[in-house]
């Protein structure tokens, strides 16, 4: 519009005694509306006064309150979903030390049945035995002494006038005594599993520990039980490398420890029957060379024997001779007699 305008201007002559007596008069020349931008102005006009309008409806209805309101239901959120936590890490604590613990109970029946008694000898190291098996009453003890925090009710709003400022912020404190007091829970959930994993990893180092025994053990048992067959012996050096393959601390443990006490006693009793068989053996052949005399021996010859002497193949006695009459026993001759 400016340029249009000093295009169609054109310059005036007065004179300077008209220019001091007269008003000055503003000539304007023929200019062109631009519709496009005036629509654009009136558009941002009207937007302008839209926005203006909803900020003031905005600004008239907040309140405190309401914002107060915001803040206590984002607080009751961030308590529900840690009340939630806590309870399933108490859940996940318990399953677990009492898994543990019927896992160690099971474990200690498998340790006696290996220990020795009057009807078997021990099939097991003695000392790795005791050992062990006080690391068990240990573990269990300890396992005994974790405490395990309770979990505090779930959190309930209970009545709050929502329209007023003090209702709502002592909700709000409530809520957040309620976190806190679900926070110290956490915590103490927290320690205790760090404590309950730490005897775990310790019992099962003492139970690794344990283990690598049964391969000096199996050794020693072959080799004082050698005349078991050889399927026997093999079957006791496999049942002690299971137990080394196998977590003591699992139901497998228990069943690795019971095979390997089945295999040792099969040793034993195998053992005893082939020796029962070699003893029979040589009985047999005893019986035999004492009923068979010797092939070298010479029968003794009848008529070179002692007259004297009583021939053990015979039954008749010797014969008997009778005795001379002694003189002096005698009677004396009567001659009267005759």
């Amino acid at each position: 519009m400016v340029e249009a305008a000093a295009v169609n201007s054109s310059p005036t002559l007065v004179s300077g005694g008209f220019l001091k007596n007269a008003k000055q008069k503003k000539v304007r020349g023929y200019r062109r509306i631009d519709w496009l931008n005036v629509g654009a102005a009136a558009i941002a006009i009207m937007v302008a006064a839209g926005a203006a309008t909803f900020t003031g409806v905005q600004m008239a209805s907040a309140s405190p309150t309401q914002g107060a309101v915001q803040i206590l239901r984002a607080d009751e959120s961030a308590l529900a979903g840690a009340e939630q936590a806590a309870a399933a890490s108490k859940a996940r604590l318990e399953e677990a030390v009492q898994t543990a613990a019927t896992d160690a109970a099971a474990l200690r029946t498998a340790l006696g049945v290996l220990a020795e008694t009057e009807e078997q000898p021990a099939t097991a190291d003695s000392t790795a035995l005791a050992t062990v098996t006080q690391a068990v009453d240990g573990y269990t003890t300890a396992l005994g002494e974790i405490v395990i925090p309770e979990v505090p009710a779930a959190y309930k709003r209970g009545k709050v006038d929502t329209g007023s400022l003090q209702s709502v912020g002592d909700a709000i404190n409530r809520v957040q005594e309620a976190s806190v007091e679900v926070d110290a829970v956490a915590e103490q959930l927290r320690a205790a599993r760090a404590s309950v994993d730490a005897l775990t990893a310790t019992f099962t180092t003492q139970l690794a520990t344990f283990a690598t025994s049964f391969a000096g053990h199996a050794q020693t048992e072959i080799d004082e039980y050698p005349v078991a067959e050889q399927e026997f012996r093999d079957a006791v050096t496999a049942a002690a490398d299971a137990i080394t393959a196998t977590p003591l601390n699992t139901p497998m443990g228990a069943t690795a420890l019971a095979a390997y006490r089945d295999a040792v006693i099969a040793l034993h009793d195998d053992d005893y029957r082939a020796r029962l068989e070699e003893e029979a053996e040589r009985e047999s052949q005893h019986q035999n060379n004492w009923q068979s005399p010797p092939a070298s021996e010479e029968p003794t010859d009848p008529g070179t024997a002692d007259p004297r002497t009583t021939n053990p193949g015979t039954t008749n006695p010797p014969p008997v001779v009778d005795p001379e009459p002694d003189p002096e026993t005698q009677p004396e001759d009567d001659d009267t007699f005759f």
